[in-house]
């Protein structure tokens, strides 16, 4: 269900519980929670211990406007409280670790926070780990796993370098290699603790599986993959377990593949176009997942706060005579517009009465060569986002048409 169904007509009570679930997700991705139809609750914790009767809170929803629904949730939101942080680094050394969380989930929760009202922002230590993922650090507790901010450091007197150490570390005395094989030359990690994926930081653990030239890749949260960059077919075949992977976890990592260079995960591209060409289209479906959550979130932003701007969707297409897959967005004349970056743009042209008179697809690297002057990169957005308020010239736009 999109979070945005509520806007259209009250849902049932079963829709209702999943939006809050996907909510949940989102704004708290470790704490494990799960519907209970026959009570009609959320049940929070790995052993239901919190629970939070929804028997007055969906009629109410249901009854509420537009814009008191979006506060509502906000309201549900402020009902969890996962448990405490231990209040000394003593206490907490143990229990930290190091977790892998795709950018496209921490660009969600950076608009999320967008327009609220806080005492103090609710942060996360994080350290950039590759472009389409950050490494995340966490307090792993018996039934729940948190994130926080720099102000915990600071009350704990340590550094971002010491808590760092001390994830690793428990980390590898959590790694024995616990292997399957998917496909032939491809393995995936079992451990099933909610870090296997945290466990491409540990160059050592790869060596030994994958031998002397481990390629690897983390599309999911529970999920490690690693194969031998020496060995082509399982080169393709990880990818194609990743795309599965992808397909079916909410939990989302990355899209990229990794090499080891001086013991340290680096994006690697494959020289094979079939894995390359696999690693495109991957990425397009990790960043259409990504495009497609923010949209709803910009929109709830700007209708609270009065801006009139269109947020493009993102797009997959696919033309069949030209077995060639790519991704579009529309950017039309007269409209102030967010555009994602996207391979080609559909360029429109409506009339005074709204109907389209002129459409025109156009490759995105020449369109911005020639246009980059009226696209206003978005600072700090991931994916990419560019603002357009003018228009090209018809007739450039005419000279850079794809036929």
């Amino acid at each position: 269900m999109s979070l945005l169904d509520f806007f259209r007509r009250p849902p049932s009570r079963a829709k209702y519980a999943r939006l809050l679930l996907k909510k949940l997700a989102i704004y708290f991705p470790d704490e494990p929670a799960r519907y209970d139809e026959a009570g009609f609750r959320i049940l929070l914790g790995a052993d239901g211990a919190q629970i939070i009767n929804l028997h007055n809170l969906y009629p109410e929803y249901c009854a509420a406007s537009k814009h008191e629904r979006v506060l509502q949730l906000d309201r549900f939101m402020g009902l969890v409280r996962p448990a405490g942080i231990p209040s000394t680094f003593a206490e907490a050394r143990t229990q930290l670790m190091p977790a892998l969380r795709g950018n496209g989930m921490m660009e969600y929760l950076r608009l999320s926070e967008l327009g609220k009202e806080r005492e103090k922002p609710s942060g996360f230590v994080f350290l950039p780990f590759s472009r389409d993922t950050a490494l995340v650090l966490m307090i792993d507790g018996e039934q729940t796993m948190q994130s926080f901010g720099h102000d915990q450091l600071a009350q704990w007197g340590v550094s971002l370098d010491e808590v760092t150490a001390a994830a690793m570390d428990n980390l590898r005395d959590r790694s024995v290699d616990n292997f399957t094989q998917p496909q032939r030359g491809v393995f995936m990690g079992t451990w099933n603790d909610a870090y296997d994926s945290s466990r491409i930081l540990l160059p050592d653990l790869a060596h030994r599986v994958a031998g002397a030239n481990p390629l690897a890749m983390v599309p999911a949260r529970g999920s490690l993959l690693l194969c031998s960059g020496n060995d082509l077919e399982a080169v393709r075949a990880m990818v194609q377990v990743a795309r599965q992977v992808a397909s079916e976890e909410t939990r989302p990592v990355s899209a990229l593949m990794y090499r080891f260079e001086n013991g340290r995960p680096v994006e690697h591209l494959p020289g094979d176009e079939a894995a390359r060409a696999a690693l495109a289209q991957l990425e397009r479906f990790y960043r259409h997942g990504d495009y497609a959550a923010q949209k709803e979130t910009l929109d709830e932003l700007h209708e609270k706060d009065g801006t009139d701007i269109f947020v493009a969707t993102f797009k997959s297409m696919r033309d069949d005579a030209q077995d060639l897959e790519f991704s579009v967005c529309t950017w039309s004349r007269g409209v102030d517009t967010l555009l994602p970056r996207t391979d080609r743009v559909a360029m429109v042209v409506l009339g005074d009465d709204e109907q389209m008179q002129e459409y025109h697809l156009l490759p995105w690297d020449a369109l911005h060569a020639a246009c980059a002057h009226m696209m206003d990169l978005v600072p700090d957005a991931f994916p990419e986002r560019y603002r357009v308020t003018g228009f090209p010239d018809l007739a450039l736009i005419r000279s850079l048409a794809l036929p």
